[in-house]
C-alpha cells in the first residue's frame, strides 16, 4: 500500500472519528442533564406491628396489616427517564405533576409535615372510634409552602410555625385570615414563629395576591400555604416508626393497626392485609398517589385483600386504577374500594377467620 493511499484512507476515517466523538460527548452529557419528571414504581408491602407501639395494647401473631409504598425518584438524566418509559410498572410524571412546582427540598418537608399529620390523624380518628379520651392543642399555623416572589420567600419555609401575627395568638387559626381580611396590600405585619426550635419575630409586607375563585380585586397576603399545627394528649402513648417513608397515604393502615393492637378482637381474622388511604380525624378516607403501584407491591407481598378509596368526587380514580392494575396482573388479591373507617372495620368483621 503506497504512503498516498495510506494518507487518503486516513482523510476519508477522520469524520468517521469526529461523529464518534461527537456522539461519545453526546452520550456523556446526557449523565449531567436532569429532567424535570418523576419516576413511580412499585415500592413495599411493610407489616405495621414492629412500625407502631401502643402502651397497654397487644400485637397479632397470626394476620397482618400493611402499609404500601411507592418509589419515587427525580428523572436525574435522559437514562432514567427512558427506562423509566420502559420498564413494566413504572411511570413518568411531569414534576409540575407531582410536586406542584415546589423544589425539592420544599416539596420533601412537605412530605415529611404530611407524615406527621397521619400519625396524629390515625391516633385521633383510632381513639374516636374506640371511644377513648384524645384531645387536641392547636398552637399556631404550621407553613406548607412559601410562593416565590412574595415577602414571605426566604423569610419563611415549610415546616415553620407561625404562633402569632400582630401580638394575636394563632391558637384558633382563623384568626391569621381576620387579620387580613381587614389589611392592605403592602401593609407590614409582624409575626411569631417557631423555626427549627427557635422563636423568631419577623416584619414582613403584604404581597399582592390573585382574586380568589368567584372575586375580581386582588387580596393582600403572604403567599404561604398553611394548615393548623396541632398536638394530640392521649393517656396512651403510641409510637409510630414510619423511618424515611414520608407523605399521608398510611393514614388508613396505620388506624387500623391502633385499633388492632388496643382491642381486643383481632381485626386481621389472620390475613394479611395491605391497603392506602388518607385519614382524617372524623374516620373519612381520602384518595392518594400511585394507587396501581401499591396495588402490586401488595400482591407481590402476598396481601389476600388491598383496602384502597373509594372513588367518591368526581375525578377520583384510585379505585379504577387499583382495580384495573389487579386485573392486569392477574392477582388473586381481592381489591376493597373504602369511604371511611368504619367501613372498612366493618368488612374485617365480616371475615370468617383464616383457616392455617
Amino acid at each position: 500500500m503506497s504512503a498516498k493511499t495510506l494518507r487518503f484512507r486516513q482523510r476519508k476515517r477522520l469524520p468517521l472519528y469526529i461523529a464518534m466523538g461527537v456522539v461519545a460527548l453526546v452520550l456523556i452529557l446526557m449523565n449531567f442533564i436532569s429532567l424535570p419528571y418523576y419516576i413511580y414504581s412499585p415500592g413495599e408491602a411493610l407489616p405495621l406491628q414492629s412500625l407502631i407501639t401502643v402502651q397497654g395494647g397487644h400485637k397479632t401473631t397470626r394476620g397482618s396489616f400493611m402499609m404500601t409504598t411507592v418509589y419515587v425518584v427525580y428523572a436525574a438524566n435522559v437514562y432514567d427517564f427512558l427506562y423509566g418509559l420502559m420498564l413494566p410498572h413504572h411511570q413518568v410524571l411531569p414534576a409540575p405533576e407531582v410536586n406542584g412546582g415546589l423544589t425539592n427540598t420544599e416539596y420533601d418537608q412537605l412530605e415529611a409535615y404530611m407524615m406527621r399529620s397521619a400519625h396524629q390523624n390515625a391516633e385521633i380518628a383510632a381513639f374516636h372510634y374506640l371511644h377513648k379520651p384524645v384531645t387536641v392543642t392547636t398552637t399556631g399555623v404550621t407553613v406548607l409552602s412559601v410562593e416565590h416572589g412574595t415577602a414571605a420567600y426566604g423569610h419563611l419555609a415549610s415546616g415553620d410555625v407561625i404562633t402569632a401575627m400582630d401580638g394575636k395568638s394563632l391558637q384558633n387559626p382563623n384568626v391569621i385570615f381576620q387579620i387580613l381580611q381587614r389589611a392592605k396590600v403592602g401593609e407590614r405585619v409582624t409575626l411569631t414563629v417557631s423555626q427549627q426550635g427557635r422563636v423568631k419575630h419577623m416584619t414582613l409586607h403584604l404581597a399582592a395576591l390573585p382574586p380568589l375563585p368567584g372575586h375580581h380585586t386582588e387580596r393582600p397576603g403572604l403567599g404561604i400555604f398553611l394548615a393548623p399545627a396541632q398536638t394530640v394528649h392521649s393517656p396512651i402513648h403510641i409510637a409510630i416508626h414510619s423511618g424515611s417513608i414520608d407523605g399521608p397515604s398510611a393514614g388508613l393502615m396505620f388506624t387500623l393497626e391502633i385499633i388492632n393492637q388496643l382491642d381486643s378482637e383481632d381485626l386481621t381474622r389472620g390475613y394479611r392485609i395491605a391497603g392506602t388511604g388518607t385519614m382524617s380525624a372524623n374516620g373519612t378516607i381520602g384518595q392518594i398517589g400511585g394507587a396501581a403501584h401499591k396495588v402490586v407491591a401488595a400482591s407481590d407481598a402476598g396481601a389476600t385483600y388491598f383496602f384502597v378509596p373509594a372513588d367518591t368526587a368526581k375525578g377520583d380514580t384510585n379505585a379504577l386504577h387499583a382495580e384495573q392494575e389487579a386485573k392486569k396482573i392477574g392477582t388473586h388479591m381481592k381489591v376493597i374500594p373504602v369511604k371511611t373507617l368504619q367501613q372498612a372495620v366493618s368488612f374485617l368483621q365480616s371475615l370468617p377467620p383464616k383457616v392455617s
